[in-house]
């Protein structure tokens, strides 16, 4: 029994350092468009209806340290992040229309 609690303990303190890109319809992360968090997540392309992300860096599975970077464009939906690296975005909610130079149409979570 004990060893059953540990083990769900433990795979629930893995689960809250998963890499998070979730998208939003308005500008700060309300009204929730669409959620993506795992453990391989790399390439999140934005929807041209999301005016926000809300971004959790996370780890890789073997507790390696993660962070999200923007990009300006995106081979499509569901595709991979291309264009100009636009930086390291921060761990928060981001306004994907003004935060950099230009809109944000990709998000890449990278090791650091």
């Amino acid at each position: 029994m004990e060893c059953t609690i540990i083990l769900a303990l433990a795979a629930t303190a893995l689960a809250f350092t998963r890499p998070k890109a979730n998208e939003y319809k308005n500008s700060d992360c309300s009204n929730l468009n669409y959620g993506h968090n795992s453990f391989f997540l790399e390439d999140v392309t934005m929807d041209d209806t999301t005016k926000s992300v809300y971004l959790a860096d996370g780890r890789t599975v073997e507790g390696i340290p993660k962070g999200w970077f923007g990009y300006s464009d995106k081979t499509g939906d569901g595709g991979t992040c291309s264009g100009e690296r636009l930086g390291r975005l921060p761990e928060k909610c981001v306004n994907i229309d003004t935060l950099a130079s230009e809109r944000i149409k990709c998000v890449r979570s990278e090791v650091l």
